[in-house]
């Protein structure tokens, strides 16, 4: 700072050089506004635009409007920014900040004040912080801490999660708000750590490594590193060896939400997965709860399927038999037999129909509880219970199509002997009309009617040429 004193005051030196000493002239007295103007036009005019590097100190908005005064160890200097240049402005007057300020020395009048408008606002040094950046990007891929295969992956449904962050701030809110919505059941441990200035950097590190050793007592299976945005100063600290070093060497899974979309920190490159804000840290971290609802839904509706289809099965066979065995006039044995076989299939369909609503009741039912129970122990249980369920429905359905391919034999048996097929052999044939209903009286067909005639080999289609009732005796 002493140079860029003696560099300015060599300036001014070369634009009021000091007059050479002349008799004194009588002058005309100025009133102080011309005095003032002519301060200025001399300030805009000899020194214009500058760039100027300083600590901000008093720094304040008022209606859009920044003050603030820039100093070093010698000196200060107000400046301000019009709302419109600040709008537009990433980097915002704090006091303590080391800032570089562009713009143009001017004179306010009104309060005699010599100031600086300022145009453009950035951080000091931040091409010394790229560079060692980049230099540390390189070290430390080199080594592999980069690597997809040093990352170590996420659980699928974590129950506890440690949140690395300062206590009280807008990272740590969303984090919280965004668990509660996302997925309840989970539970949040919140660390309270520095995130920026000077020691945060040791603070994170020690922090990680303090949860990672206890994450088996705790049952931790996850940890998440978040901070807000702020520039690249706010967020050196997760640029930092030390962090880095103890995010490689953490055994459980690190999750980093640091800063906005656009920031990128060593930590997160370094992570075993990144999210862009933290709030998305802890929702892409955590399940779909929807979905999970969703899986047990499909595991209920497959259970129901399976079943459905095992049911029509057994009455496809059934069916099958009977049509195979079937005839077009069944005697009142026949009959007698197709009621028990109703009756059993009647009883069969409703046992099944039974066990299919308490199986699927009880689906929904363990559904309801994904809130309460580890979703993945749930399902490995219920699997097993299904599993169970439906061999003993494999059994008691078997046990019945037994039974009732039993009773379709001895219908069959019982058919064969007193079917019209028997009465066919010996000579005898059925009449049907073209719809197929069988005629049963002269009466009940016409001339010239196409008639089919059935026999023990096949039928026979002819039209009729002349009928003759019988003759009542």
């Amino acid at each position: 700072m002493a140079r860029r004193t003696a560099d300015h005051r060599t300036l001014a030196q070369g634009l009021f050089p000091k007059p050479a000493e002349e008799p004194a002239a009588p002058q005309e007295p100025l009133t102080v506004s011309a005095l003032a103007a002519r301060i200025q036009r001399t300030l805009e005019q000899g020194i214009g635009q500058v760039l100027v590097i300083g600590e901000v100190s008093n720094a304040r908005c008022v209606s859009g409007h920044w003050y603030f005064s820039i100093k070093d160890a010698e000196s200060r200097i107000d400046c301000m920014m019009f709302r419109s240049t600040a709008d537009r402005s990433t980097v915002k007057p704090v006091d303590g900040a080391s800032l570089l300020v562009r713009g143009t020395v001017t004179h306010y009048k009104p309060q005699g004040k010599t100031q600086i408008q300022v145009s453009q606002l950035s951080h000091a040094g931040a091409g010394d912080l790229d560079a060692r950046f980049r230099e540390l990007c390189e070290e430390l891929r080199s080594l592999g801490y980069f690597d997809e295969s040093a990352k170590v992956p996420l659980p699928a449904v974590p129950m506890c999660i440690a949140l690395l962050t300062s206590a009280g701030s807008a990272a740590e809110h969303d984090c919280l708000h965004a668990a509660a919505s996302a997925f309840p059941a989970t539970r949040i441990v919140a660390v309270d750590v520095r995130v920026q200035g000077s020691g945060a950097a040791a603070a994170i590190a020690n922090a990680i490594a303090a949860v990672d050793a206890a994450a088996p007592r705790l049952g931790i299976e996850v940890i998440i590193l978040a901070r807000g945005g702020g520039s690249l100063e706010d967020l050196w600290s997760f640029n930092e060896r030390v962090v880095a070093d103890a995010i490689f060497a953490c055994r459980t899974p690190v999750v980093t939400g640091v800063g906005h979309e656009s920031d990128t920190t060593i930590a997160d490159l370094v992570a075993d997965f990144r999210a862009p804000t933290p709030s998305r840290a802890i929702t892409e971290t955590l399940p779909d709860r929807a979905a999970l609802h969703e899986q047990a839904s499909a595991l209920a509706r497959r259970l129901v399927r399976a079943q459905g289809a095992l049911l029509e099965r057994a009455a496809a066979r059934v069916h099958a038999v009977a049509r195979a065995r079937a005839v077009s006039d069944p005697t009142g044995s026949i009959a007698v037999q197709t009621r028990r076989l109703s009756a059993l299939a009647v009883a069969l369909g409703g046992t099944i129909a039974a066990r299919f609503d308490r199986q699927h009741a009880y689906a929904q039912s363990l559904s309801a509880r994904l809130e309460r129970h580890h979703p993945l122990q749930w399902l490995a249980v219920q699997r097993t219970r299904v599993e169970a369920a439906g061999a003993k429905l494999s059994h008691v359905l078997g046990a019945s199509l037994m039974h009732v391919s039993a009773a379709i034999d001895s219908a069959a048996r019982t058919l064969e002997a007193v079917g019209p097929t028997a009465v066919f052999r010996r000579g005898f044939s059925l009449t049907l009309r073209r719809d197929g209903t069988a005629v049963r009286s002269v009466r009940e067909v016409e001339e010239g009617a196409l008639i089919e005639t059935v026999l023990a080999d096949g039928s026979i289609r002819s039209a009729v040429q002349s009928k003759q009732p019988n003759t009542p005796a």
